[in-house]
């Protein structure tokens, strides 16, 4: 099976291919997906786009990796909700989601502290790649769900950088929980553009004001940044 690869969203081609790699060959969940090397040859595409691909469907819970093994056919993609269902969820865990932001407010505002004493250039630059990566995707080229789930990566990506660079083996995996608690919340989230263009901007007074070396202006724009997603939520369910 072959796949013509337009150079508009390769990525969501890609994933449209796999989609249907999985319905021709029948595949039943456990069944082994094809390699990344396996797609490349198949459809004439970069590793970096298949490895892009498969992370996405990951996140959509329609594959699994596992390391030393390969990646494993999950099960059949939920369909995209509604925005009224994205409301009734907030409603359901807002409690829940509100307790986490209290802890990940915390512990953001401690590893930004700690990452701008000990950190170079170099994760302000890693930074300033992922600020770039959700530009381009607000310009358009991706489905809306598959947008929210690269947003969802994005933004993981982000705040876990940022913590990475303080070298608290606490704090990271305090972080890494709080990711795994947050995951259902973020795609919700960022289901809806105006949260990722909300998101967008807030990362980029993040990165100012950490390359300014202003230790409490970047407080003070992570905190806003919390408040705002908290706002985000809020505001969905007002308006639904």
């Amino acid at each position: 099976m072959k796949m013509k690869i337009e150079k508009i969203s390769v990525v969501d081609q890609t994933i449209d291919w796999l989609k249907e790699y999985i319905e021709e060959n029948q595949l039943k969940e456990g069944d082994r997906m094809p390699t990344e090397q396996e797609v490349c040859n198949m459809c004439g595409i970069g590793r970096s786009t298949v490895r892009e691909a498969y992370r996405m469907m990951q996140a959509l819970k329609i594959t699994e990796s596992v390391r030393g093994k390969g990646v494993f056919f999950r099960k059949q993609e939920k369909p995209q909700v509604e925005r009224s269902e994205i409301a009734d969820w907030f409603r359901e865990n807002s409690e829940n989601i509100e307790n986490y932001m209290e802890v990940r407010n915390a512990v953001e505002l401690m590893a930004v502290r700690m990452a701008m004493k000990k950190g170079d250039k170099k994760w302000i630059e890693h930074l300033n790649v992922i600020s770039e990566k959700t530009k381009e995707l607000l310009a358009g080229g991706h489905t809306r769900q598959n947008r929210g789930v690269l947003m969802t990566l994005y933004d993981e990506e982000f705040h876990q950088k940022i913590t990475s660079v303080s070298k608290n083996p606490l704090l990271i995996c305090i972080e890494k929980t709080i990711t795994d608690c947050l995951a259902d919340y973020r795609n919700k989230v960022f289901m809806l553009d105006e949260n990722i263009e909300r998101a967008y901007r807030s990362h980029c007074a993040i990165i100012e004001a950490i390359q300014s070396g202003d230790v409490s202006a970047a407080e003070e724009t992570i905190n806003e940044h919390l408040a705002d997603s908290l706002a985000d939520m809020k505001m969905v369910q007002e308006k639904n």
